[in-house]
């Protein structure tokens, strides 16, 4: 069995299954600035600390080719997934014992015995079971409240000011990596310095001079060579996996999972889609660890807004604003982050109320990870870039 070679110990807890952290010499925890980054624009502040990966199984076929890839010298990695759509939070981490979740939910809130509780208040949805592990090994971090007060409910223009981390409704506007990685020392000199699946070839590269578009079809080919799901999903991936593993530079890979505007009928679609993102989000990790860059990674979901607190009369929900970001690596502080989705206090859409910018994770990840350093943004904007 392969395992990541990180420098720190995990102690799980067994009552609430959440991660208690210990022993760290690099790498970073969102813990220390999610106290401090809020939707006010608080300041940015953060522990630098290394977490311990827990074992991966990757097959043995391809071993010898994934540490060989060591001898690339690879920096630190940034792994993308778009969850397209906007995702449901509250029926992702679920506040299974909150009478007002149920009272708002009636014929789509989740039943409690189908979840994974992490705490006394809250579980993760049945369809995630296969991060379970992460979440053991506290790899994996679920970062509540995320959103942006200013947002918009238009798919197409909350993608835009998701990619460009910028208000500005001027078109063109530079993606919020092209800018982040235009300081990065070692992808000013890569050959490709960003791999994406995404059909625009854009979205958050916009203005990078290299981003490579992933073959479909060529991607198709590694799927049971990495032992990826054989979904849009996982073909990407594993074209993202055979990129690495011959020697690309890239910092930042992209993909996407499409399908989250559960507008109607939500409870199955979702189901499926988590069920989707978990399988990859598993042999991602077993690959990289099989590879030796677990701990150099990071793994972000990202989703252009939230849903609404209410269910539909479709047995669905409509666009909302605040939600939920998930992040996984080897030196990522798992556990349960930021304010928990507030069914008492709304919008006048009956919406989530963002309690954390989403562009302060963009920080986190930005400075604290790529090791960029931007200048400060005016406080009103709680964000990483001047807008």
């Amino acid at each position: 069995m392969l395992r990541a070679n990180c420098t720190a110990t995990h102690r799980v807890s067994k009552g609430t299954r959440r991660p208690e952290v210990s022993g760290a010499k690099r790498g970073f925890s969102l813990a220390a600035f999610l106290q401090t980054a809020t939707i006010a624009g608080g300041g940015l502040s953060m522990d630098r600390r290394l977490f311990l990966i827990g074992a991966g199984a990757a097959p043995l076929v391809f071993v010898t080719d994934l540490q060989a890839a060591e001898r690339a010298e690879a920096g630190r990695l940034l792994v993308l997934i778009d969850l397209i759509g906007g995702n449901d939070g509250a029926n992702t981490l679920v506040p299974y014992r909150e009478k007002t979740y149920f009272r708002a939910r009636p014929n789509i809130a989740l039943d409690a015995r189908s979840l994974l509780p992490l705490s006394r208040e809250q579980a993760l949805h049945g369809s995630l079971r296969e991060i379970m592990p992460l979440w053991d090994a506290g790899e994996l971090a679920l970062v509540q409240g995320v959103g942006c007060a200013q947002g918009s409910l238009s798919h197409h223009r909350a993608t835009e000011i998701l990619d460009s981390a910028s208000l500005d409704d001027r078109p063109f506007q530079p993606g919020w990596l092209a800018r982040a990685l235009a300081l990065h020392p070692a992808t000013r000199r890569a050959g490709v310095q960003a791999l994406t699946a995404c059909p625009d070839g854009s979205g958050p590269f916009h203005g990078l001079a290299r981003c490579r578009r992933l073959d479909d079809a060529e991607a198709g080919a590694s799927v049971a060579r990495f032992g990826f799901p054989p979904d849009a999903l996982g073909r990407a991936l594993a074209g993202a996996c055979a990129e690495l593993v011959s020697g690309c530079d890239a910092t930042v890979v992209q993909v996407a999972l499409d399908g989250f505007d559960t507008h109607e009928n939500q409870l199955p679609a979702h189901a499926a889609l988590l069920a989707t993102l978990a399988r990859s989000m598993a042999s991602l990790r077993n690959v990289l660890a099989a590879m030796g860059r677990w701990c150099d990674t990071v793994v972000m979901t990202r989703s252009e807004f939230g849903r609404l607190a209410h269910e539909n009369l479709s047995a669905g929900t409509d666009h909302g604003n605040a939600g939920l970001q998930l992040l996984a690596g080897g030196a990522i502080a798992g556990g349960l982050h930021g304010q928990a989705l507030n069914f008492d206090q709304l919008d006048s859409r009956g919406g989530f109320l963002p309690t954390l910018d989403f562009r302060a994770v963009y920080s986190a990840v930005s400075e604290r990870w790529l090791g960029v350093r931007t200048p400060p943004v005016p406080a009103s904007t709680g964000g990483l870039f001047r807008v």
